[in-house]
């Protein structure tokens, strides 16, 4: 596999273990969403308490795990070495499967086309959701995305669901961006905590299905691009 390497990050699990890699970023990570559900908390609170305003999202729902959840370096490994860590053998391949079921339809690939009608499309299934996505749940919940912690709405949960879902309403989501606005700040950090070892944030970010079959060092994964400039992954 062609690594892409530079400052504490090294792309691709044959490099995993240098810098700040494992534990420390997976450590490092983790305080930066430890905020995160801080801040979302008290402004979810405040949005009740002088607004009015009720987030519609409720255990159970998984509706937005059927769009692209998009995710950077410094997430993707943190996430890779707790499934490592967490996930037995059996979990760790059935995720691989259903990852590369993911790669197979995926539709942003180079050569794929967005389909124009739903009769064009595969067959609507579970694999076309995040790979994380368990019988209903997320099997790496404490390590979820910030996109996820963030993506709260006060629309009809059916608006969120993905466009090739049969049951998917046209109506756009009511995003409560308030919550995103006050998250942000712990967003910045990991986007410095990135850029200070030398790489693009805005570069690293990927779906995270190919995040995760990089960083697991999967057969099937499509490597970032390597550019000219040392610090654009």
């Amino acid at each position: 596999m062609d690594v892409v390497a530079g400052g504490e990050f090294a792309v691709g699990s044959d490099k995993f273990g240098i810098g700040l890699l494992n534990k420390r970023q997976e450590n490092f990570v983790n305080s930066a969403y430890s905020s995160v559900d801080e801040a979302a908390c008290r402004e979810l609170n405040r949005l009740y308490v002088e607004e009015g305003i009720i987030s519609t999202c409720k255990p159970g729902c998984f509706h937005c795990c059927g769009q692209h959840i998009l995710t950077n370096i410094a997430e993707a490994q943190a996430l890779a070495h707790y499934i490592k860590r967490k996930f037995s053998r059996d979990q760790i391949e059935d995720l691989r499967i259903r990852t590369q079921q993911w790669h197979a339809w995926d539709i942003t690939r180079p050569g794929r086309h967005h389909p124009t009608h739903i009769d064009e499309q595969l067959t609507f299934s579970a694999y076309h959701y995040c790979p994380m996505l368990v019988e209903g749940k997320c099997s790496a919940y404490s390590m979820r995305p910030i996109i996820c912690r963030t993506h709260f709405v006060c629309s009809n949960p059916s608006a969120c669901r993905p466009f090739y879902d049969p049951e998917s309403i046209e109506d756009d989501p009511v995003a409560l961006k308030s919550v995103m606005a006050a998250t942000n700040p712990f967003s910045v950090r990991i986007r410095d905590h990135i850029e200070n070892a030398g790489f693009n944030f805005y570069g690293s970010i990927m779906p995270l299905p190919h995040w995760l079959s990089i960083e697991m060092n999967w057969d099937f994964a499509i490597l970032p691009q390597r550019k000219k400039s040392n610090s654009v992954i």
